[in-house]
């Protein structure tokens, strides 16, 4: 949908660069079936982070790029392991504000990299944008639609 929005946005708006491409990205965090989005206040990320501490969960990246002659989506995944967390270490944590604008309730780009054991698959996606997946499919697109 944001992607959709940009683009027609980028067509119909005088003020706005005309867009040849448009790529829009969303991740989310699930744990248990249970999709974590962005907590909604700090009791909320102090719940989340809690379920996330001592296990593994999924984070998942939507990825769709927009063309004039193109719609197309894919979705990454990679496994992050928490460890163990104490509440003085998620009290603090959610005190400096940062897990309110992240699904999950946590960023691995910033202070929370310190919680993270483990991870199985793409940085780039937990950060929100996989970027040698998405290259790879803009590489196929070129190429498909001759580009390039």
């Amino acid at each position: 949908m944001k992607a959709n929005e940009v683009w027609k946005r980028c067509q119909s708006d005088e003020n706005l660069p005309t867009a040849d491409v448009v790529i829009g990205a969303d991740t989310v965090v699930v744990y248990k079936d249970q999709v974590l989005e962005k907590p909604k206040d700090a009791d909320q990320a102090i719940s989340m982070l809690r379920q996330l501490s001592g296990q593994t969960h999924t984070a998942l990246t939507g990825v769709h790029i927009l063309a004039k002659d193109v719609h197309y989506q894919f979705v990454t995944t990679t496994k992050v392991t928490f460890a163990s967390l104490s509440d003085d270490d998620i009290f603090e944590y959610v005190r400096q504000g940062e897990p309110f604008d992240k699904a999950g309730a946590y960023g691995i780009q910033g202070p929370a990299a310190l919680f993270i054991s483990n991870i199985e698959g793409d940085y780039w996606n937990v950060v929100g944008l996989p970027q040698h997946p998405l290259y790879q499919e803009l590489l196929k697109l070129a190429k498909t639609k001759q580009w390039i």
